[in-house]
């Protein structure tokens, strides 16, 4: 009982030490990339969305209830790619100041204050970490200038926007058809109307031209109805008349008229 109360505590203490080394893990993982992820991801997130947003504005129709048409884009991407290399990479230059035995001494920066603003947020959390690494590495400075913010634009441009656009677009599809379905009823609308109204006529023309004939047919019905009732009854009075004498064939059959056509 003891040798296991001791194996119970021995690994509650393990599962304590690895908890702890997985927890120091993951605190040590978001300081060493917090500022990367300020001043990298969120930029080429937000970038993402407006380059998306421009895209999808630029394929909109400026008239309502005209199609989408994507030929803008042959205008509008190739703008975004000239306004991103002439705002982050025209006249750009990484300049790496070196001494004689080719040590690196220091780097002429584009925009300064751009690399200020990241030094000193990435000095700021690693300098408030809880890890000695760190709090070493806070006063390294590390070189983020016109050049790096370009690049990210760049990702921007060719990978996130597009992906936005083609999320802003998913239902275009739908759209352009119910477009092109609206516009084919509206310019074949007069001509269902004058096939229906044509049609209507066609009927009350073959409903006039057929209502003397049906009058007709009705009349000979009638007529042919009441020939034959009074046929019946002639039949019935010569058959059952006494005074009208019956052949001598008349006595084999039922009735002398019974071959007869009525």
């Amino acid at each position: 009982m003891s040798g296991s109360g001791n194996a119970h505590a021995e690994n509650f203490l393990l599962f304590l030490v690895v908890g702890g080394l997985v927890l120091a893990g993951v605190l040590y993982g978001l300081f060493l990339f917090w500022p990367y992820f300020v001043f990298f991801v969120l930029p080429l997130v937000i970038g993402s969305l407006v380059f998306g947003f421009i895209l999808k504005v630029s394929v909109e129709p400026s008239i309502e209830g005209a199609a989408i048409d994507y030929k803008n884009l042959a205008v509008t991407f190739p703008v975004l790619i000239l306004l991103v290399m002439v705002v982050f990479f025209a006249g750009s230059e990484h300049t790496v100041l070196v001494d004689k035995k080719g040590k690196r001494t220091g780097t002429y920066l584009e925009w300064p204050e751009l690399n200020k603003a990241f030094n000193e947020h990435r000095a700021s959390v690693y300098g408030d970490s809880p890890f000695d690494a760190l709090k070493a590495r806070a006063r390294e400075p590390v070189m983020y200038d016109r050049q790096d913010a370009g690049w990210i634009f760049l990702w921007c441009l060719f990978l996130g926007g597009p992906l936005f656009f083609w999320f802003l677009s998913g239902k275009d599809r739908e759209r352009n058809e119910e477009i092109v379905l609206q516009k084919v009823n509206e310019r074949t609308k007069a001509t269902r109307e004058r096939l229906s109204e044509k049609e209507r006529d066609l009927s009350q023309i073959i409903a006039t031209r057929t209502a003397k004939l049906t009058n007709q047919i009705s009349d000979l019905d009638q007529k042919l109805s009441a020939m034959t009732a009074e046929n019946r009854i002639l039949k019935a009075k010569v058959e059952f008349s006494p005074d009208i004498p019956r052949p001598p064939e008349a006595q084999k059959t039922n009735g002398v008229l019974d071959q007869d056509l009525f």
